[in-house]
C-alpha cells in the first residue's frame, strides 16, 4: 500500500508540474505552486525530485517515454518509405493537435541559449527523431530515395518544417487533418529526394498512381 501511494504520489507531482511548466517559462515557474497545485507541500516533492530541473526533466520524459512507446510497434508494422514517412509526419502533426502546450513547451526549452545541446531534452529529441532519420537511410538503402541524400539535413528539415507550419495553422485557429496534411508534405519533398526517373521508372509511376489514389480519396470524401 505504502509503495502504491508513493507512486501516486509521484504521478500527482508529475501531473502538477506539467500543467505549470507548459503554462509559464522555466524561470517563471516555482515549486511552491507545483506543490499547491499536487496538494502537498514542497518539501514533499524535494522527496521525489532533487530540484526543479529535474522535475522538468521527468515531465519531458514522461511525454517521450510514451511517444515512443506508441510510435516504435506502429511503424515496424508498415513497409515501404514513403508510407512509414507519412505515418512519422502525421503522427508528429497529431501532438500539435492533441498537445500543443507540451510541444510548445519542448520548442522553448530547445531554444534556450546555450541549455539544450547535452541536455536531458536533447537525449530524448535524439531518441525520438532516430525513428525519422532511419526511415530515411534505409530509404536510400533501398533504393526509394536518392543516394546522396543527407539524411541528417532532411531530419532537420522535415521536423522544422512542421513545427513552422503547425505554427502558423494553430496562431490562425484553422482546423487540419494529420494523415491528410502528411500526405501532402510527403508527397512535395519525395519529388525531391527520389530516385530520378531513369533509375526507377517504376518508382516514379508508383508515385503517380498514389497522387492519383488521394486525390480520388479526397473527393470522395467532399462528396
Amino acid at each position: 500500500m505504502p509503495r502504491r501511494r508513493k507512486a501516486a504520489r509521484s504521478s500527482e507531482i508529475l501531473a502538477a508540474a506539467r500543467e505549470v511548466f507548459t503554462a509559464r517559462s522555466y524561470e517563471e515557474a516555482s515549486i511552491s505552486e507545483i506543490a499547491a497545485l499536487a496538494g502537498c507541500v514542497e518539501g514533499t516533492i524535494y522527496t521525489y525530485f532533487r530540484n526543479k530541473r529535474e522535475l522538468l526533466d521527468a515531465v519531458l520524459a514522461a511525454f517521450f517515454d510514451a511517444l515512443v512507446d506508441d510510435v516504435a510497434p506502429r511503424l515496424d508494422a508498415i513497409h515501404g518509405t514513403r508510407d512509414r514517412l507519412r505515418f512519422l509526419v502525421a503522427r508528429h502533426l497529431q501532438i500539435s493537435l492533441d498537445d500543443p502546450a507540451l510541444g510548445a513547451l519542448i520548442v522553448r526549452e530547445s531554444r534556450r541559449q546555450g541549455a539544450y545541446f547535452g541536455s536531458k531534452l536533447h537525449e530524448l529529441n535524439r531518441r525520438y527523431s532516430r525513428f525519422l532519420q532511419q526511415t530515411l537511410e534505409e530509404g536510400v538503402r533501398r533504393g526509394e530515395l536518392r543516394a546522396d541524400l543527407n539524411c541528417a539535413l532532411a531530419r532537420d528539415l522535415i521536423f522544422g518544417g512542421i513545427e513552422h507550419w503547425a505554427f502558423n495553422e494553430r496562431g490562425r485557429r484553422r482546423a487540419f487533418e494529420p494523415a491528410a496534411v502528411a500526405d501532402t508534405i510527403v508527397g512535395m519533398l519525395l519529388d525531391g529526394w527520389a530516385a530520378s526517373p531513369q533509375d526507377a521508372p517504376l518508382a516514379v509511376l508508383s508515385r503517380r498512381v498514389d497522387r492519383l489514389e488521394a486525390s480520388l480519396r479526397q473527393t470522395g470524401r467532399r462528396k
